[in-house]
């Protein structure tokens, strides 16, 4: 029976959020294979003795095996834990002059605590792996559209390379009607990318769940400690040593004046190896463990408990409710995945920049422009500034008039080109060419309605956006892009007021790279 392994993936859905690259320049790929994978389109059968993996995925720390051995693990690393944990061991020996129940009480109700907080990280990143694997997709099956969920999809297709963490390469073949068609990665859609200028396509899966390549370069999720936690480690270890040798003193002391002379101890002649004045060291070793356990609390067992609350607290009540880090744009409130590493945000030692869109949020602005070797637009940029400052001269702001326009990628302000006024400079064919150029030179995509005011603009890169919104501010309004042609709305350059579509073919696009 002919079964489905074709799918449609609606824009605006999409896969596995952000993952982190490893092994940078080794492409990962399955030994002792054969030189490529053939995937059967829509034959379930042929499919079947070649077990691909499934689509679902997971990227929870735990599950219900490991949850138990290695949360103890991961709180065991820790120093105070370790420490409690021996002296809950020495509670239990003769030598301890307090209950052990002392010790256990507290330790576990530390342990409880902070597995019951990893185990509800670990729920939330379970709750997400549920949304993405139950996330709604058409599936072309015996000749009808069927909607499964995500985790259902399976392969269907191609003669290709075998899975490998390698995103910007790809090799196979397509074949049908004897014919065979070369793919590469212009013809690759990645799992986790979202659909622009379309409401959907159709394909084939190649690759599914853990072996497709966003997942192969996502690592394990890792056991992170904090600096603030490294640093409470050493201190405990530094208290201990002084605990230690505080207990040393006082077991030396003890091996050096125990007497039978002191009726008072009751040191008879059938006395406990702990307390016998005829073997000193004795005394002096069991003395030591004895006082090992008595002042264990020099050490706050509560401290880490603390510590953990006030961060789970800093995360959920503070970072996911602060309005100052909610981009308005989206409605989009900032997410603590994890409580362990809240307090780092604010230890930055080195930052590495490679241009100015990574400390300025990547929002560009058009702000000036020089046509025909004149400068235009009017305002203080921040190089300007900066430069004026380490010469030590003072920059005057510039007021703008209230019928500047305010859009977002368009900070510019010159009478001498807005509204129209550019037609009457000394250079109008240059003036011309220039904003044409703006409103055709890109590799934007419109989206919304075929309006200045309602438009939206798709772009790769933000320089590309804030050059587009300025060309159409100019009176040059990119309002439709098809494969083969450009459409632009321009502002008549004899009459004001007057607008004309015009076509422009595409001859060569050079890709960003």
């Amino acid at each position: 029976m002919s079964s489905l392994w074709n799918w449609r993936f609606k824009a605006g859905r999409s896969g596995v959020g952000g993952a982190s690259s490893v092994r940078l320049g080794r492409v990962l790929s399955q030994l002792q294979q054969p030189p490529h994978r053939t995937i059967h389109c829509n034959d379930r059968d042929a499919e079947f003795p070649n077990s691909f993996k499934g689509n679902s995925i997971a990227t929870t720390k735990y599950n219900i095996f490991t949850f138990l051995p290695k949360g103890l693990f991961e709180q065991f690393r820790r120093v105070a834990n370790l420490y409690f944990l021996m002296i809950s061991i020495l509670a239990t020996t003769p030598v301890s002059p307090v209950h052990p129940i002392t010790n256990l009480v507290p330790l576990s109700l530390v342990l409880f605590v902070s597995l019951v907080k990893e185990a509800f990280e670990d729920w939330k990143r379970l709750l997400n792996d549920r949304e993405i694997n139950n996330t709604p997709i058409d599936i072309l099956q015996d000749g009808n559209w069927v909607t499964l969920p995500w985790r259902m999809l399976k392969v269907g297709e191609i003669q290709c390379e075998h899975p490998n963490n390698s995103l910007y390469t790809f090799t196979g073949n397509f074949l049908i009607n004897e014919q065979t068609l070369p793919l590469s990665s212009n013809q690759l859609l990645l799992r986790g990318c979202s659909l622009r200028n379309t409401e959907y396509i159709v394909g084939t899966v190649i690759f599914t769940g853990h072996e497709t390549k966003v997942m192969m370069n996502s690592m394990i999720v890792p056991s992170k400690r904090s600096t603030l936690e490294k640093k409470l480690d050493k201190l405990i270890l530094i208290i201990f040593v002084g605990l230690f040798f505080m207990c040393l003193i006082g077991a030396i002391g003890s091996g050096v004046f125990i007497n039978r002379n002191h009726y008072y101890l009751g040191l008879t002649e059938h006395v406990e190896e702990q307390f016998n004045p005829d073997n000193r060291i004795v005394v002096s070793f069991l003395t030591m463990f004895t006082l090992l356990t008595l002042f264990s609390t020099i050490i706050p067992i509560s401290l880490y408990v603390s510590i953990e609350m006030i961060k789970f607290i800093l995360s959920t009540q503070f970072i996911n409710k602060d309005l100052h880090m909610h981009h308005i744009e989206t409605d989009t409130a900032a997410l603590a995945r994890t409580s362990n590493l809240n307090e780092e945000l604010g230890q930055v030692e080195y930052i590495f920049t490679d241009k100015t869109g990574t400390l300025t949020r990547n929002l560009m602005e058009f702000f000036k422009c020089s046509i025909d070797g004149e400068m235009y637009g009017t305002g203080i940029t921040e190089i300007e500034r900066g430069a004026a400052e380490r010469k030590g001269l003072k920059v005057d702001e510039v007021t703008r008039p209230p019928t500047t326009i305010q859009e977002k990628g368009f900070n510019f302000n010159d009478p001498r080109l807005m509204c129209g006024a550019w037609r009457n400079e000394h250079n109008p064919d240059a003036c011309k060419e220039f904003f044409r150029c703006l409103a055709i030179c890109h590799t934007v995509l419109p989206e919304g309605d075929e309006s200045p005011e309602s438009i939206t603009y798709q772009a790769a890169s933000p320089d590309e956006a804030a050059l587009v919104i300025a060309a159409k501010n100019f009176g040059f309004f990119f309002f439709r892009r098809t494969p083969t042609m450009i459409m632009v709305r321009e502002s008549h350059i004899e009459k004001i007021g007057k607008n004309e579509d015009f076509s422009y073919e595409i001859l060569n696009v050079l890709e960003f790279n």
